[in-house]
């Protein structure tokens, strides 16, 4: 069974037995964005199935099919492409990409226009500051759960009362901490973490621990400092 990749105007097909990478520096070239892995993911078969891995260190793919299903898969996680059709989005400094796939005979969900060149200098990371004490314990708190099951969605936060209570801190002292985590992130571009109209505070908190969790400013082996 064959399968066909589309990134832009570009058409990659795929036979049983095949193996495609897509990244910065990859068999399917997707942009020379300084943020974004050599190689972020790798399209394989296996008994008649194909499958996407995450070669990213820092970052998820969002597999979606064409009913809508969702799949998040962390570094070094595999997926698999079961739907006829859908897309392999992923995120990298401010831009968004997608690679759509489809089976043969199926039109493939095409991904956004983005340029792409083949030049590809060292990574840089992005929207990672340095975090002192209070910070890191703050951010384990909040991404716990996503830390302790990377495949899970990020959507069950404890509460900021609850984070303040076993840090034994006031709920102003936290709050204030987080405006500033977000503030900061936001200066170096990551986006979802300002205050806008019509956008929740457990939105910004949900992005927040995806971006730490996905750049690895905080670590599973890192929560036996929490208390």
């Amino acid at each position: 069974m064959t399968i066909n990749l589309v990134f832009i105007d570009e058409l990659t097909e795929l036979q049983l037995g095949d193996t495609v990478t897509f990244g910065r520096a990859a068999d399917i070239v997707v942009d020379d964005n300084p943020y974004m892995h050599r190689i972020v993911g790798t399209v394989f078969d296996r008994d008649g199935v194909w499958w996407v891995a995450n070669n990213a260190k820092h970052a998820a793919l969002v597999v979606r099919g064409s009913s809508g299903r969702m799949t998040r898969l962390p570094p070094e996680a595999v997926g698999t492409l079961a739907e006829s059709t859908g897309v392999i989005s992923f995120e990298f400094g401010p831009s968004n990409y997608e690679l759509g796939w489809a089976l043969p005979g199926q039109d493939p969900l095409l991904p956004p226009l983005s340029d792409t060149l083949a030049d590809a200098p060292e990574t840089t990371q992005f929207g990672v500051i340095p975090l002192n004490a209070e910070q890191k314990l703050l951010l384990l708190a909040l991404a716990e759960h996503a830390l302790n099951d990377p495949a899970a969605e990020v959507t069950d936060l404890p509460a900021n009362a609850s984070v303040a209570h076993r840090l034994g801190w006031s709920t102003k002292k936290l709050d204030r901490k987080l405006d500033y985590l977000c503030a900061r992130l936001a200066t170096e571009g990551v986006r979802g973490l300002r205050g806008e109209k019509g956008f929740e505070a457990t939105d910004r908190r949900t992005r927040l621990v995806e971006h730490v969790v996905g750049t690895g400013m905080v670590h599973r082996d890192e929560l036996d400092l929490l208390p």
